[in-house]
C-alpha cells in the first residue's frame, strides 16, 4: 500500500484508502471492511503490510490502521499481531494538515534499517551528496555556491524549449494554473480543438453560481475548476479509474483529440515505456461540505507544464524548473521539487531565496533519535 496513487503504481499496489476501504470525515477515519465478508475474511489471510511514502501518512490514520487491525484479529497488540514495514522518507512532504507520522504512539514500535545507497540520483553522486545536505537544512557556503551558479546559469541560457520541455514545479496552485494558461495558449491549434471546460458544483442539490466555487471545494476534491484541453496539452489524471491501464492519480500525458460533441478527451500516457491511449469523459466526485452533500463534476485531469510540488511526490521528472523562493512554504518543499530530476544538468532555478529551504527540526530530531535506535541490536523474536 502507498498513501498516493503514483507512490502505489511504482510499487504495484493500491493507495491505503483503497486497500482498506477507509474513509474520512469530519469526525475522523472509517473502514466499510466489516460490510463485506468474503472482504473481510481475505484482510484476515494478510501477514505482513509494508506502506510506502509513509512520510505523507498522518499520525493519526497510522493508529487508526493499527487499531482497525486489532479489531480484524481480535487481537490487542499493535496492528493485531501481525509484521508491518514502512518505507519513505520522513525529510519529504509531511501530510495535509495533520500530524506527522512518527507523531503517532504506534511509531515508536518499529525498529529502523536505513537505506544509504541512492536510486533516482545514483548516476550523479555530486547530485545525489548535495540533496544530502538540502534534506537536513544545511545549506553551508559549498551548497549555496552551486545553487546560485544554477541560477546564473539557468538567467544566462536561452528559455524558448524551456516552457514546452520541462516541468515547472511551484508553491502554489495559482501560480501553477497561471503558467499552465500561458503554455497552453500558445500551443498552435484549432479553434475547434479547444475546449475550457468549467466545472459543476453542487451542495444539498442545488447548483452553484459560478463566482461561488470557493476554496471550500480544494479541500474536498483534486479536480480542477476549470481546465483547458487541446492537442499537445500535458495532462495529469486525478483519480486511480483507470489503474488497471496502470494509470493512477500523479501519471502524465499528452492531449492527442477531443471530440467537442460527445465531450470526449483522448490522452496518450507513457506507463512503463509503453504508450496507452485512453479516452473519458467528465467525472463526478460526491462528498460532504460542512455535513451536507456536495459533488463536483469536472474532467479527471489537470494541465501539468506546471505542477505543485505536492503533485510531484513520488514522480520522477526529466527536467524541472523550479522557483527557490517565497512559493516554497511547507516543510521539505525545497527538497522535494529538487529531487525529482536524475541529474544536476537537468534542473533550472529561475528563483532562489535562502528562506525557501524549510526543515522541521522534529523531523531532524526523530532521525537522530532513529539514527542511535539503528545501532542497537535488531529486536529478533525467538
Amino acid at each position: 500500500m502507498a498513501s498516493t496513487g503514483i507512490a502505489a503504481l511504482n510499487i504495484g499496489g493500491t493507495t491505503i484508502h483503497s486497500a482498506l476501504r477507509i474513509i474520512s470525515d469530519e469526525r475522523g477515519f472509517h473502514s466499510l471492511i466489516f460490510r463485506d465478508t468474503n472482504f473481510y475474511n481475505s484482510l484476515l489471510q494478510i501477514d505482513t503490510l509494508i506502506i510506502d511514502e509513509v512520510s505523507m501518512v498522518s499520525g493519526p490514520l497510522l493508529t487508526y490502521i493499527s487499531e482497525l487491525f486489532e479489531r480484524l484479529h481480535k487481537n490487542n497488540y499493535p496492528f493485531g499481531g501481525i509484521s508491518v514495514i514502512l518505507v519513505g522518507d520522513l525529510a519529504q512532504l509531511p501530510p495535509v494538515n495533520a500530524p506527522p507520522v512518527y507523531q503517532s504512539p504506534i511509531w515508536k514500535i518499529f525498529y529502523p534499517l536505513f537505506l544509504r545507497d541512492p536510486q533516482r540520483q545514483n548516476d550523479d553522486t555530486h547530485f545525489y551528496t548535495l540533496l544530502q545536505k538540502i534534506r537536513y537544512g544545511i545549506i553551508d557556503d559549498q551548497v549555496w555556491n552551486v545553487l546560485s551558479q544554477k541560477l546564473l546559469e539557468t538567467i544566462q541560457s536561452p528559455q524558448l524549449d524551456t516552457n514546452l520541455n520541462t516541468t515547472h514545479i511551484v508553491g502554489y496552485r495559482e501560480t501553477a494554473e497561471l503558467i499552465n494558461r500561458t503554455i497552453c495558449t500558445s500551443i498552435p491549434t484549432h479553434e475547434d480543438k479547444v475546449l475550457i471546460s468549467d466545472c459543476v458544483d453542487i451542495i444539498d442539490n442545488q447548483i452553484c453560481p459560478t463566482n461561488s466555487r470557493c476554496r471550500e471545494f480544494a479541500n474536498k476534491t483534486n479536480l480542477p475548476s476549470t481546465i483547458r484541453i487541446q492537442p499537445g496539452a500535458r495532462v495529469m489524471f486525478l483519480n486511480n479509474s483507470q489503474y488497471r491501464h496502470r494509470i493512477a492519480n500523479g501519471t502524465v500525458g499528452i492531449v492527442t483529440d477531443l471530440n467537442l460533441q460527445i465531450g470526449l478527451v483522448y490522452v496518450s500516457f507513457c506507463v512503463e515505456g509503453a504508450i496507452i491511449n485512453t479516452s473519458f469523459t467528465k467525472y463526478t466526485h460526491n462528498f460532504y461540505l460542512n455535513g451536507l452533500p456536495a459533488s463536483r463534476t469536472q474532467y479527471p485531469i489537470q494541465n501539468a507544464f506546471a505542477l505543485t510540488v505536492h503533485k510531484t511526490q513520488g514522480l520522477t521528472i526529466p527536467d524541472v524548473s523550479l522557483n527557490l523562493d517565497n512559493q516554497i512554504f511547507e516543510y521539505g518543499q525545497a527538497y522535494v521539487a529538487l529531487s525529482r530530476c536524475t541529474k544536476w544538468e537537468h534542473v533550472k532555478i529561475q528563483s532562489l531565496d535562502h528562506d525557501a529551504f524549510i526543515v522541521d527540526r522534529s523531523m531532524t530530531d526523530e532521525y537522530e533519535r532513529l539514527e542511535s535506535k539503528a545501532l542497537e541490536p535488531l529486536p529478533l523474536n525467538r
